[in-house]
């Protein structure tokens, strides 16, 4: 596959509007700013990083970070998922003693993965109205399921807060970058160029402020073009949905 630049993409606009090479810098400038508008809904670009863990179970935030996807244990050729977690305390302990930050809270319920807690509970040891043989009879209430783990981001502190059993580690990062981490190398792909070109139109006519502008409407349908583009759904991807929607059953 190969994919376009935007250096690529600003050239060939200079080239098709007749401009010098003066312009270069302008039309780069409203290239990128059509990057991070697309990549708000459209464009999305998703980024994966290996991120360090601190002492007090936090990683900070890439600086190009819009919104989280997921946070993953490193399974080798998997990626385990840990959920969201809105509880957790977003002030950091700061300890006067050591003069470091600590860990903000303790948790130790659940089953243990790499020294950390994961899915799972420890209920199943409990037992409770079992008959002569060893056999649950029922009426046995409260058990919980899921997982105390979890993680929250915390854009004032520009990091994510994992739970307790995290400190020292590594995690995988999976988000959503805003588009400004860009340069004329950042490659693209190619259904984005009529886009982008309109949208560099748009902002240098005279009407950039106005979105129901006719250079504006021209941005916004290929907009909607290159949305229709990117999705990747097919006919066969419809059929297999429907399909998976209807259960068998056997019949006497």
């Amino acid at each position: 596959m190969q994919l376009l630049t935007l250096d690529i993409i600003c050239r060939r606009w200079l080239l098709e509007r007749g401009l010098p090479v003066h312009y270069y810098l302008e039309a780069l400038l409203h290239g990128s700013a059509a990057i991070r508008e697309l990549a708000k809904d459209t464009l999305k670009i998703v980024n994966t990083k290996n991120l360090p863990v601190n002492s007090y179970g936090a990683m900070d935030l890439p600086d190009d970070f819009k919104d989280d996807v997921g946070v993953f244990f490193d399974m080798g050729s998997t990626l385990k998922p840990i959920p969201h977690k809105e509880t957790l305390n977003p002030i950091r302990r700061y300890n006067e003693t050591t003069s470091q930050f600590e860990v903000p809270m303790i948790e130790t319920n659940g089953t243990t993965f790499n020294g950390v807690n994961f899915f799972g509970s420890s209920n199943f040891l409990w037992f409770w109205n079992i008959n002569e043989y060893g056999e649950p009879t029922g009426r046995y209430f409260g058990a919980g399921g899921g997982t105390t783990l979890g993680y929250k981001v915390i854009l004032e502190r520009r990091q994510i807060q994992l739970s307790a059993g995290f400190e020292n580690g590594n995690m995988i990062l999976q988000y959503v970058s805003n588009g400004q981490g860009v340069d004329n190398a950042t490659q693209i792909e190619w259904d984005a160029f009529r886009a982008i070109q309109s949208y560099i139109d748009w902002q240098r006519s005279p009407n950039a402020a106005f979105k129901d502008s006719p250079e504006a409407r021209t941005y916004y349908n290929e907009k909607r073009l290159l949305r229709s583009n990117l999705n990747e759904m097919n006919i066969t991807d419809i059929r297999n949905v429907l399909h998976n929607s209807y259960m068998a059953t056997i019949k006497n």
